[in-house]
């Protein structure tokens, strides 16, 4: 399940995805292009488990800064040694092709992918 914002806050509890949601909606709120804006699936050496964290490109050319539930400090990826990228997607770019039908752009369930235009949906109305 993947909360909202509002029931992130409420909860005060979250998982890494609930973390990378409310991280993307909030800058992308502020003003940040969401092309800059990447979810990032990665394996977290430290905990030895699958981990999701927002990274963000000044260019496309740039070394990302990992924005983390896991370490508070924003670095550029090249100083977290702890994550292995498996791969990243845009959120603006899963929801459009869903949208327009092109197809699956990550290899994620129709369940998840559900829950991410549950999650646009009601971004929406907030």
């Amino acid at each position: 399940y993947w909360a909202t914002r509002y029931e992130f806050i409420g909860k005060d509890k979250a998982d890494c995805e609930d973390y990378v949601i409310a991280k993307y909606f909030t800058l992308k709120e502020l003003g940040v292009p969401p092309s800059k804006l990447f979810m990032t699936y990665a394996k977290s050496i430290r905990y030895k488990t699958a981990h999701l964290v927002l990274t963000y490109y000044e260019t496309s050319r740039s070394v990302p800064l990992v924005l983390d539930n896991y370490n508070y400090k924003i670095l550029p990826a090249s100083k977290r040694n702890d994550l292995i990228p498996i791969y990243s997607f845009s959120g603006d770019e899963l929801f459009n092709a869903k949208q327009a039908q092109i197809g699956k752009m990550v290899p994620a369930s129709t369940r998840q992918k559900r829950s991410w235009n549950e999650l646009v949906i009601t971004r929406s109305k907030e």
